[in-house]
């Protein structure tokens, strides 16, 4: 039988794709078969999931961009398929935070978190529709967070905008589900990101977000590629508009 969890001769699109989880799936996907292009700002960090992605032996192709900026998504779509012919996972990575009180938060704050982690799903989905809707197929797995299922005070904006991810996933599912099309989420815990590093570095507090995850530590983004490969595989065709934590148990305490 051939492996369900293979994914030979398909392409991936991932935002975010410059770093953290994003290049650990991208590298993931690859070892599990997908040749690749990636989303950033920082072409830095792109030219570095390059090499990655290419040391586990698939091609991989860079698109410098912002989410939010209107263009980027079908640049990004067009470059898919120019390359590689197809195009048959979307994983909407790219997200970004703000913290402090609401009073302290200015509307073009939120507003940036809201574009980022909210609109540019949007966008992607929108720009590999077409697509995916004549062939009718297509994985589609966008990053929330346990904080769309659970609120933390003084990150208002981040905490709607991934509960927002959550909502948009199952409407979606269910508006792609009959094409042929699977859309679910991915709800990480604490990992150990970049935007992590402040909750990481800060020994009280860390201990203190801990206590509270069965598992008893944060995860690294290489826990992230086991889910995201079966969302993007056969494996996971009756899959649809779930969203999967991978919390080390958080969400269950």
């Amino acid at each position: 039988m051939t492996d369900p969890f293979r994914i030979d001769g398909q392409v991936a699109l991932i935002t975010g794709g410059g770093r953290g989880l994003g290049r650990a799936m991208a590298v993931g996907l690859a070892r599990a078969g997908a040749d690749i292009v990636v989303v950033a700002r920082r072409d830095a960090d792109l030219a570095e999931t390059v090499v990655a992605v290419e040391a586990a032996g698939k091609r991989c192709l860079a698109v410098s961009g912002d989410v939010i900026a209107d263009e980027t998504a079908p640049r990004a779509v067009k470059t898919a398929l120019d390359a590689f012919g197809r195009l048959d996972i979307l994983i909407n990575n790219a997200g970004t935070y703000h913290m402090g009180p609401i009073q302290e938060t200015e509307p073009a704050d939120w507003q940036r978190v809201i574009d980022v982690n909210l609109m540019g799903i949007f966008r992607f989905a929108r720009a590999v529709g077409p697509h995916f809707l004549e062939r009718g197929s297509g994985k589609v797995v966008n990053i929330a967070s346990v904080l769309g299922t659970f609120g933390v005070g003084e990150a208002t904006a981040y905490c709607a905008s991934k509960a927002g991810v959550m909502g948009f996933t199952r409407s979606l599912a269910i508006e792609w589900a009959p094409r042929g099309i699977n859309v679910n989420a991915i709800a990480p815990g604490l990992f150990n990101t970049d935007m992590s590093a402040g909750i990481l570095q800060n020994e009280a507090f860390y201990k203190q977000i801990v206590a509270g995850i069965p598992r008893g530590t944060h995860g690294e983004p290489e826990d992230l590629v086991g889910t995201c490969v079966w969302l993007c595989s056969k494996a996971s065709d009756h899959v649809v508009g779930q969203v999967v934590h991978v919390d080390g148990g958080a969400t269950i305490v």
